[in-house]
Formats: structure tokens, sequence, C-alpha cells
């Protein structure tokens, strides 16, 4: 087995469990004080907001490298909604990643340069308030809520995955509109579902065409091949 297919089962491990991972860690950073910011967490925790951050931005750079692999599951039927779920799935990973590194950098910054109150409320005002991390999120959010449910059904037609896949996937989505334990709960589970599965469609992928070559290395040599 090549080595592409290795590197694509390691990428789409660690981008999901990245992410499942630092959800739950931000769920436990809960800094003390009467109305606790981004700001508040990065000050009283800052190794943990750098490790945050770090796994933040280079899960998904990982991530990346295993979307070409689902999109080889696909070589003819759902091949087209495939590719495209694919690609709205890369381009809000890609978001994501300039979203997640402007919001961990801006806010450890501002938490590490111990401005008075009043500049660290007009910073954390101006940092929300700023029209490329707000671009890049809103392009997050949606390409990374529609791009997995177009990836799955595209597997689902090529017979790839089972059909509670891309409902899975509809899941994760929906529960991503809601706030509150339970549906961030219900959301990283279904995540892990979906990209579970789509992680084993392509390691029996890989031992089929192993399998497949190695049959045709013994296949018997025709008598033709002697004349």
């Amino acid at each position: 087995m090549s080595l592409d297919k290795p590197l694509a089962l390691t990428a789409l491990t660690v981008g999901p469990l990245s992410l499942i991972v630092t959800s739950i860690a931000q769920w436990m950073l809960q800094p003390s004080g009467p109305d606790p910011t981004a700001v508040s967490a990065a000050e009283q925790f800052p190794t943990a907001w750098l490790v945050l951050g770090v796994l933040s931005v280079f899960g998904p750079l990982v991530w990346l490298a295993g979307l070409p692999a689902a999109v080889r599951l696909a070589p003819a039927r759902g091949r087209l909604a495939t590719s495209i779920g694919a690609l709205t799935t890369g381009a809000g990973l890609a978001a994501g990643i300039g979203h997640l590194a402007l919001f961990f950098g801006v806010y450890g910054a501002v938490a590490a340069a111990q401005l008075p109150s009043d500049g660290t409320a007009a910073m954390e005002s101006a940092a929300d308030a700023d029209a490329l991390g707000n671009v890049l999120l809103v392009v997050f959010l949606v390409c990374y809520s529609l791009g997995p449910i177009v990836l799955t059904i595209g597997l689902r037609i090529a017979r790839r995955v089972g059909v509670w896949v891309p409902i899975a996937a509809v899941l994760t989505a929906g529960a991503n509109l809601f706030g509150g334990p339970i549906a961030g709960v219900v959301q990283l589970v279904a995540l892990a579902a979906v990209w579970g599965a789509i992680l084993v469609a392509v390691a029996r992928d890989s031992r089929g065409t192993r399998r497949r070559a190695d049959a045709g290395n013994h296949r018997p040599a025709s008598p033709c091949s002697y004349a």
C-alpha cells in the first residue's frame, strides 16, 4: 500500500479528533470573574490558551490532507456530489483556520498586553467587529455545515457509507445552530460518527486496492505472453 493511504487515514483521524478535543477543552476552560470573556480565559490560562490555539489551527490543516481520499471513494457514481462536498468542506476548514488563528492570536495578544480595563474592552469590541474575522467565521459555519452533508450524500450514492451517515451529517449541522451543553455533545457525537464512517470507508478501500493488486501480481501468465 502506498504512503498516501496511511497519510489520509492519519489526517482523517487527527483532524476530527482535534476539533473534538479542543471543543471539550474550551468547555472546561472556565475563567473566574463576574463577566468572563475570551481575554479572561487567555489571561488566566495562558498555556492552555496557546495549546488550544495551536491544535485549533493545525488540526484542520491536517484534516484537509484527508479529503482527496474521500473523493476517491466515488470514482463513478456520486462523484460530482462527493467532489462538491469535499471542496465545500475544504473551504470551510480553510476559513476556520484563518478565523481561529485570528481568534486565539488576537485575544491572546490582548491578554498579554495587560491593558487597563477600558483598553481591554475597546480591543475586545474592535476584535468582535472585525470584518475579516467575521467573514471567515460565516464562511466556516456555512461551508463546514453544508460540505459534509453533500459529501456524505455523494458517498451514499456511491454506496460507500450507510444511509445513516448523511443523516448524522445533517444532525451535526443542526446541532450547531443551538447553544448549550446538550447540543454540543450531540454535535460532537454526530461529527465523530460521520468522519468515523468515512475513515472506515477509506480504510476498507485501501485494503481492497491492496487485495486487487496482489491478485494481479499472482495471476497466472497467459500462454500468449510466451509467444
